[in-house]
């Protein structure tokens, strides 16, 4: 693990961590712009306005919910912003861009469900190589492990050096690329109705998180003891998603359902 992928001059240098979501946006866009079903769904134009829009929002959201759920580590304001730094959490990213976007394509005509569908199918990729820049940023570092995978901490993972950790990073990198896979070439061509899809990748996500989070070494707790104290705030969060999500989809199956008896 080593933050910094190119030391330009005096203070200014390229992470990783920034360089790994940088490339996962451009891998994300391309997939999106060489889909020949996006051109059905929303126009070049409109599609740049959306990616900008989902990116501020996404930032914002993940951060703010890293720094709510790690309010004992940061000290200062500048640490609160400092996200090229690290720190940052998907779950936020998530839930920031679901409850914006659909106000937005609402305003603009834009069909709601198909084009979160759309979205759904390559946004584990872009948080796959995100995940990447994790694993060399540090942050998000698991807990110490003997295990043969295990790698080295390098002392900014509040931890002494030495000590050999979980890559949690890339165990939820491997796990989202393995979504990916199934909603690219699986899932998209099983399911009908619009909605479907995006469920099923808020409860995959939210399944991989509260997996990966057992591992994780930065966990925080809403209690001490109790059912509460085994769980991370993380997880509770992802168990909520999970749950709605899979409300929803059980009321889209039933109203599709009730459609198909009347007609």
């Amino acid at each position: 693990m080593h933050p910094e992928f190119l030391h330009i001059y005096g203070p200014i240098s390229i992470q990783w961590y920034g360089l790994m979501i940088f490339i996962g946006i451009l891998v994300f866009t391309y997939a999106i712009l060489k889909d020949p079903q996006r051109s059905k769904l929303i126009s070049n134009d409109q599609f740049f306005d959306l990616m900008a829009l989902g990116i501020l929002i996404g930032i914002v959201g993940g951060r703010l919910l890293f720094v709510l759920t790690n309010r004992g580590d940061i000290n200062s304001f500048y640490e609160a912003i400092a996200i090229w730094d690290g720190g940052f959490s998907i779950l936020g990213s998530i839930l920031g861009i679901i409850g914006v976007l659909p106000i937005y394509l609402r305003k603009k005509g834009i069909r709601i469900f198909e084009l979160l569908d759309f979205f759904a199918i390559y946004a584990p990729l872009l948080q796959s190589i995100s995940r990447i820049g994790c694993f060399f940023a540090g942050c998000c570092y698991g807990c110490p492990t003997n295990l043969l995978w295990g790698v080295k901490c390098s002392g900014f993972c509040n931890l002494e050096k030495g000590h050999y950790l979980h890559p949690t990073q890339l165990y939820s990198a491997l796990l989202l690329f393995i979504i990916y896979i199934l909603l690219r070439y699986w899932v998209r061509n099983t399911v009908k109705k619009p909605g479907q899809l995006t469920m099923l990748y808020l409860i995959l996500e939210s399944v991989e998180r509260f997996i990966v989070d057992f591992w994780r070494g930065d966990r925080e707790f809403l209690a001490k003891t109790g059912f509460l104290g085994t769980l991370s705030i993380h997880q509770c969060i992802a168990m909520g998603i999970c749950g709605a999500a899979l409300i929803i989809l059980c009321w889209i199956k039933v109203r599709a359902q009730q459609k198909d008896e009347f007609i």
